[in-house]
């Protein structure tokens, strides 16, 4: 199973995580959207020693992948993309910024 690997400071707690994790994908192909649920570890050993997630957050992308596409890698080549420049992030509480895992690594676990 593939993962991001990437640095990021977890919100609630301060405490950095480097590890995410798919545990949740649903695309709609109707509406135009795919949901994607992440789970973020502070590192790849204590996901594996079992140990829990710092946080779970769920990105939306109004887009979806074509359907030669695999998903679940589509979202994953999704969530690493860049930032745009004129992005915007929304500050409300409970806000999910679809680029918190812009210039991740995907890798093999």
């Amino acid at each position: 199973m593939k993962y991001i690997e990437k640095q990021i400071e977890e919100p609630r707690t301060g405490a950095t995580a480097s590890h995410h994790t798919v545990t949740g994908l649903n695309v709609d192909y109707v509406n135009n959207s795919t949901s994607i649920t992440i789970s973020s570890y502070v590192s790849k050993d204590k996901k594996e020693q079992g140990k829990d997630s710092l946080s779970i957050n769920t990105f939306t992308i109004m887009s979806v992948p074509d359907w030669d596409k695999i998903p679940y890698e589509w979202a994953l080549s999704e969530l690493v993309k860049p930032q745009p420049e004129n992005f915007e992030p929304e500050t409300y509480a409970g806000y999910v910024n679809p680029y918190t895992l812009s210039g991740g690594k995907i890798k093999e676990a």
